[in-house]
C-alpha cells in the first residue's frame, strides 16, 4: 500500500518551476498564499504539485481512527475533571491550572488534528494538536486546487461544510446571539496563522471582525480593541500558554491579566481553555498509564491499536523512543533514538519543558516532486477532526521530525 503512486509527469526544471507558479497563483488567489516559506535566508518550496494516490480503504481507516481517538480523548479529559491531582504532570504552567479544570458545558476541542504514521505495521497516533491547529487552508483550498489540476476528486470536499456545523454549535454553546460580535486573532505578522484564521472568519454566519493579536488591550476590567470595542468572544489562533509571557509596553505582564479575564468569563475564548489542556504530549502519556482503570474494553482495544506506548521515563522503551517536549511545537525539541543511537534531534526549542518518551515507530518513505526534482522524505498524515467529526486529511512529506518545512502533498481516491 506505501509509498503512494504520485500524479507526476516527467521532470524537467523549467516547465515544472512554470507550471508550479501558475497552481501557486491559482491558490493564492483563493486564499493560500505560503506555498513557499522564506527560512533559513532562503525560499523553501512548501508546496508539492504531486497529487499522491490513497486507496479508500486508508482514508476510511484513518477516519476511523480519528473518531476512536478524538472519544479516548473525550473520555480522558473527563477523567481529569474527575482527578484534578494529575494536572500536575502534563508541564503547564501552575498560573493556568484553574482556568483549565473549570467544568465547561462545551466541547474540549471544536478544532483538532491528529498526526498519524501509516505503515505496513499499522496506523498509530503520535500526537494531537487540539489547542491551534493549522494545515486548515492547505487542507480546504490548496488541496482542491490541485485536486482540480489534475483532474481528479477532492476527498475534503466535506470540510467547509463541516466547519459551518461546527460554528454553529459554537454559537449554541457559547450563547453567541446575532447581535453579538466574534473576533478573531493571531499574530498579524505571521502569514499562515492570519490566512488560517480569515478562512475560518470567512465562514462564521453571523458578526465577525479581525483584530491583530498585537493591537489587543487588555484592560484592568476587560478586552478591547483598539477602537474600545469590547470582546466578549474570541476566537485565537495563538496558543494559550503564550499569553502568559506577553507583555504591555511598559513591560507589565498582560498576558496574566488576560488569562484572568478569561478565568472570570469577562472574554470567552475558541478553543476553549480544556483544548490546551488536551494539548499536553502528556496526556499520550496518561492515557496508557490508565488504559486499564479509566477506559472500557471497547476503548482499551482501541488504545492498544491505535496509541503507541508512551511513558514519563525512557525506561520502559530501552533504547528506541522519541522524547517530546509536552508543550513543543513544530518538532522543536524533539529527539529520536533507535537501537542506542540518536538518529535525529532538535536542540534549539523547549529543551525546559516536561518530556514524555513514545516508542519510535518508524515512518514510511513517500516519494513527492520538487523545484529540485523528485524528493523522497517521510510521511506524515494529518487528520482534522472538526467537532468531532473527520473532516480532511493534511498530507506532509519531509525529515525524521515533521518540522515547519516539511512539505505539503494533496491526495485523492485510488480509482
Amino acid at each position: 500500500m506505501l509509498p503512494f503512486q504520485s500524479l507526476t509527469e516527467p521532470f524537467e526544471a523549467e516547465t515544472y518551476l512554470k507550471k508550479w507558479l501558475e497552481v501557486e497563483r491559482k491558490a493564492a488567489a483563493k486564499g493560500f498564499t505560503w506555498a513557499s516559506l522564506y527560512e533559513n535566508y532562503e525560499d523553501n518550496q512548501y508546496m508539492s504539485d504531486s497529487l499522491l494516490v490513497v486507496p479508500q480503504s486508508l482514508i476510511t481507516e484513518v477516519e476511523n481512527a480519528s473518531r476512536a481517538v478524538n472519544d479516548i480523548f473525550g473520555k480522558t479529559y473527563e477523567q481529569l475533571l474527575n482527578d484534578q491531582s494529575l494536572i500536575h504532570k502534563l508541564g503547564i504552567s501552575v498560573f493556568l491550572w484553574d482556568l483549565l479544570l473549570a467544568e465547561r458545558k462545551t466541547a474540549f476541542s471544536y478544532f483538532s488534528r491528529y498526526d498519524f504514521i501509516a505503515s505496513a505495521q499499522g496506523l498509530k497516533v503520535i500526537e494531537a494538536n487540539t489547542d491551534t491547529p493549522v494545515g486548515l487552508v492547505e487542507a480546504a483550498i490548496a488541496q482542491d486546487v490541485l485536486c482540480q489540476e489534475h483532474h481528479r476528486e477532492n476527498p475534503n470536499a466535506r470540510m467547509t461544510a463541516n466547519i459551518k456545523q461546527a460554528w454553529n454549535q459554537v454559537i449554541r454553546d457559547y450563547g453567541i446571539s446575532s447581535g453579538d460580535t466574534l473576533y478573531f486573532t493571531s499574530a498579524d505578522w505571521h502569514d499562515e496563522d492570519k490566512q488560517t484564521v480569515q478562512y475560518l472568519m470567512s465562514l462564521y454566519p453571523q458578526q465577525a471582525k479581525y483584530v491583530p493579536l498585537e493591537e489587543i488591550v487588555v484592560g484592568e476590567e476587560d478586552v478591547k480593541t483598539p477602537d474600545g470595542e469590547r470582546i466578549d468572544f474570541l476566537y485565537r489562533l495563538y496558543p494559550l500558554e503564550y499569553f502568559l509571557e506577553e507583555k504591555s509596553g511598559t513591560g507589565e505582564l498582560i498576558g496574566e491579566r488576560f488569562i484572568v479575564h478569561v478565568q472570570n468569563e469577562k472574554v470567552k475564548i475558541i478553543n476553549p481553555p480544556s483544548a490546551l489542556l488536551m494539548q499536553s504530549k502528556a496526556v499520550m502519556a496518561l492515557i496508557w498509564e490508565k488504559k486499564d482503570e479509566w477506559y472500557t474494553r471497547s476503548e482499551q482495544a482501541a488504545i492498544e491499536k491505535y496509541f503507541l506506548p508512551t511513558f514519563f521515563t525512557a525506561h520502559p522503551l530501552h533504547d528506541s523512543y522519541v522524547k517530546k517536549p509536552v508543550l513543543g511545537r513544530e518538532g522543536g525539541g524533539i529527539r529520536i533514538v533507535s537501537n542506542g543511537r540518536v538518529l535525529e534531534e532538535d536542540v534549539d526549542y523547549y529543551q525546559d519543558q516536561t518530556a514524555v518518551f513514545q516508542q519510535y515507530f518508524p515512518m514510511p518513505d513517500q516519494t513527492i516532486d520538487t523545484w529540485d526534482g523528485p524528493y523522497t522524505g517521510k510521511l506524515l498524515i494529518g487528520s482534522h477532526v472538526i467537532h468531532g467529526e473527520p473532516s480532511g486529511l493534511f498530507f506532509r512529506v519531509g525529515e525524521l521530525i515533521t518540522g515547519n518545512l516539511s512539505m505539503f502533498a494533496a491526495y485523492t481516491v485510488q480509482r
